[in-house]
């Protein structure tokens, strides 16, 4: 897999006591670590910075429950003011059914990626290099990702 897809998919290393703020569903601490690995100097950071030029990320934990009642498909979009997007899985409740990430480039073939092992980290273009990216609806079990973007 290449660029040509993109999309890139790497294993990322994840301290052990994230699974167990997962698990305690301690999403404000879980945040805050996820806030020390996407800023400059932090492992993430550096990680994505192998693959963009940017000066920021900005992150989100985004939960999915197939047992919510407005769970449904996301909406293609590009991300376009971002050099750079990517999603980490976060999967420590077991693997869902759907939640996939699908990546495209505008209009084109998608591909469908995932769910995840937690650690596994998709990189992916934005608007920018004419790529768009939605996330199918989850249809068992929890989905969890930290999301961001890089500009």
């Amino acid at each position: 897999m290449s660029w040509t897809d993109g999309y890139l998919l790497r294993h990322f290393p994840l301290d052990p006591q994230l699974r167990s703020l997962v698990l305690a569903q301690d999403w404000k601490a879980l945040d805050a670590v996820m806030a020390g690995l996407v800023a400059p100097g932090g492992a993430l950071f550096a990680e994505l910075s192998r693959h963009a030029t940017f000066t920021r990320i900005e992150h989100m934990l985004a939960l999915r429950d197939a047992g919510h009642p407005d769970e449904e498909d996301g909406i293609w979009h590009d991300d376009g003011s971002r050099v750079l997007a990517f999603s980490l899985s976060l999967n420590y409740f077991g693997l869902p059914s759907g939640g996939e990430l699908e990546v495209r480039p505008k209009g084109g073939e998608a591909r469908a990626l995932g769910p995840f092992e937690p650690g596994k980290l998709i990189v992916f273009r934005t608007g920018q290099d004419g790529f768009e990216h939605r996330t199918r609806r989850v249809t068992a079990g929890l989905r969890l990702v930290c999301a961001g973007w890089c500009s």
